[in-house]
């Protein structure tokens, strides 16, 4: 195989699997439904995993865990403290609207069907 041939199949390569090592490192976002009034998201989060810094910017939001498990709500503001969230399955919250970091810190697949109304 020519190193042209062998430089050809890295990048191929890399270019396959880079989608999936994202969604490992930063968990799993499927919107089930969006509309003028709503949207819900199923979002996973594997073990280690977290969601990245985001914004809820509407204030009327409920978390349905699918799955429970131990998350960490690391707030945009480092000078606030962390929240340690240890969600049963079946669980319902409701949480105001805030900029955060969501962080997996358990051993277990968490999964939440989040749902927001506009």
């Amino acid at each position: 195989m020519t190193r042209q041939n062998r430089t050809i199949n890295l990048c191929v390569t890399l270019l396959f699997c880079a989608p999936y090592s994202l969604a490992a490192s930063s968990g799993q976002r499927e919107v089930v439904l969006n509309n003028a009034d709503v949207e819900v998201v199923r979002l996973t989060y594997p073990a280690g995993t977290e969601s990245g810094m985001h914004t809820h910017t509407y204030d009327n939001r409920v978390v349905y865990f699918i799955k429970g498990g131990t998350l960490i709500l690391i707030p945009e503001d480092s000078r606030k403290p962390s929240t340690k969230l240890l969600a049963t399955d079946g669980q319902t919250l409701f949480l105001p609207a805030t900029t955060h970091n969501v962080r997996n810190i358990g051993k277990m697949e968490v999964v939440i069907l989040e749902t927001e109304l506009k």
